[in-house]
């Protein structure tokens, strides 16, 4: 996986080296392809499950999705898209639940729009607006994630800790790619039906 050649390069720097591989991961996952970065959130937390190094995490994934939605953003805007993307872009933001910037914060429950920075200019959403959406969703999620991780912590012990962890891992992915699945069939099936 490439998280894990990033946290493996990184790790032998420390604490620094690890929230620099979850900085890392988090713009992969923003700018380019699907890096699974709730995970890796949860693996680093894992390393020192701490009140102060949650938050710390929690803050490097939020400066990390703005800054990799932001330059993506910023990215399209000064050099554009070939027009057949754009064209794609905004046909599949039109079947969303959302057609505004509101889909930004359900993309964070049901992952179903990659490249949300392209998307904010692609559909002239507001920006302003847009990274609240997305910074709101994570603040949501990661805390939730790492409250459930570090409560593991707290009341069991780091063996049992851990394993309940890597369950909220798999449980959080799963249910990520089932929301995921059900959101597209319910765009395409409105597709067909265009």
């Amino acid at each position: 996986m490439f998280g894990d050649a990033i946290i493996s390069f990184f790790s032998s720097f420390g604490g620094a080296g690890m929230v620099s591989a979850l900085f890392f991961i988090f713009i992969i996952d923003s700018m380019f392809f699907p890096t699974l970065p709730e995970f890796f959130l949860l693996v680093i937390y894992s390393t020192n499950p701490t009140f102060s190094w949650g938050i710390t995490l929690i803050f490097v994934a939020l400066l990390s999705i703005f800054f990799g939605n932001t330059l993506l953003y910023l990215t399209v805007e000064k050099f554009g898209l070939p027009s057949f993307i754009k064209k794609f872009m905004k046909k599949y933001s039109n079947v969303m639940i959302a057609r505004d910037e509101k889909m930004l914060l359900i993309n964070r429950i049901a992952p179903v729009l990659p490249y949300t920075g392209a998307f904010i200019s692609v559909n002239n959403w507001d920006y302003k607006k847009s990274i609240l959406y997305i910074l709101a969703g994570g603040i949501a999620k990661f805390s939730l994630l790492i409250f459930l991780s570090g409560f593991f912590y707290t009341l069991f012990e780091k063996g049992l800790a851990q394993k309940a962890t890597f369950w909220l891992i798999i449980v959080t992915i799963i249910l990520g790619l089932i929301l995921s699945y059900i959101r597209k069939r319910e765009i395409y099936g409105k597709r067909v039906k265009e």
